[in-house]
C-alpha cells in the first residue's frame, strides 16, 4: 500500500454502531408491506360482474392480489372458479384465493 491509497483509507466509511445498518432495512421492508383494502360491497359486486363476466365469454382479465404482504398482478384467462374453495384458477394452472384479490380489471 502506498503513502497516497494509506491516506485516503482514513476516509473510507465504517459501521460504529454495530447492527445499525440492518436494523434500518428491516424498518424500511417492514414499510412495504402492505394490508388487504376493505371493500365496499358496490366494489364486491362489480369485481364479482366482471370476474363472472369474463369467465362466461373466456377474456382475459387482470387481477390485482397481496402475497405476503406485497402487492401484485396476474393477467391471462379464467378457466375454473372454484366456489367451494375459494380460489379463481388461470389457464396455466395458476391459483389465487378469492380474499387475496382487491381489484379486477377486464383486458
Amino acid at each position: 500500500m502506498n503513502d497516497k491509497e494509506r491516506r485516503a483509507s482514513k476516509y473510507l466509511p465504517f459501521d460504529s454502531l454495530k447492527g445499525l445498518k440492518e436494523k434500518i432495512e428491516q424498518e424500511d421492508r417492514k414499510k412495504l408491506i402492505y394490508e388487504l383494502p376493505v371493500l365496499s360491497e358496490d366494489e364486491r359486486q362489480e369485481m364479482n360482474y366482471i370476474l363472472f363476466d369474463c369467465y362466461s365469454q373466456n377474456r382475459a382479465v387482470t387481477i390485482s392480489y397481496l402475497e405476503n404482504g406485497r402487492t401484485n398482478s396476474f393477467s391471462g384467462v379464467i378457466q375454473k372458479i372454484d366456489v367451494l374453495n375459494k380460489q379463481i384458477i388461470f389457464l396455466p394452472k395458476k391459483k389465487f384465493p378469492m380474499e387475496s384479490i382487491y381489484k379486477i380489471v377486464m383486458k
